[in-house]
């Protein structure tokens, strides 16, 4: 496989994915309905699972689940969202 793309996925952080918008990461029990959404919606494949150590607030390990995931011919990405600010005159 020649990876064009990857994506990471973390049980620590939650967020939209990056071609549809659905709701990935953020938990131990959506980790793996995230990686399954990657892989059934947009055909990702698993490159690695494994542990990440981070400190939390209290100076004490945190450890969460992470996913990388690749692509070899990537969906489009979805475009930023548009910001307008509309002035009204008085």
């Amino acid at each position: 496989m020649d990876v064009k793309r990857t994506t990471e996925i973390s049980s620590n952080i939650s967020r939209g994915c990056e071609h549809c918008g659905y709701s990935v990461g953020g938990g131990d029990d959506r980790l793996s309905d995230s990686i399954n959404h990657f892989i059934e919606t947009h055909g990702y494949r698993v490159l690695h699972v494994g542990t990440e150590t981070d400190h939390g607030p209290d100076g004490k390990p945190w450890h969460n689940t992470v996913a990388v995931l690749g692509h070899d011919t990537p969906p489009p990405v979805r475009p930023p969202p548009t910001v307008v600010i509309q002035h009204h005159d008085k």
